[in-house]
């Protein structure tokens, strides 16, 4: 009788390892991949801006010209280098 008490509780016991072991991977995977999706995203944005830069060859303009870009929704963005290129 005392056998199948030990390996019962032992059985249950293990069970709940399992469990917490499980619970702290899953937290852990969710963590690194927010961290890496947040990582992701900056890089996604700085992509965006060098593309940008190349297309209409920022490095050129000087500090008396402007660019104006106008999108599909009206939006505008206007570049201008301030002071000195460095």
């Amino acid at each position: 009788m005392k056998d199948i008490s030990l390996y019962m509780q032992f059985g249950l016991g293990f069970i709940g390892w399992i469990y917490i072991v499980s619970k702290a991977g899953e937290w852990l995977t969710k963590a690194t991949f927010k961290q890496w999706a947040k990582r992701r995203k900056e890089s996604r944005q700085q992509k965006a801006v060098n593309e940008l830069y190349e297309a209409y060859e920022l490095d050129k303009i000087d500090s008396k010209s402007t660019v104006r870009l106008t999108t599909k929704g009206n939006l505008v963005i206007m570049m201008y280098r301030t002071g000195d290129k460095a």
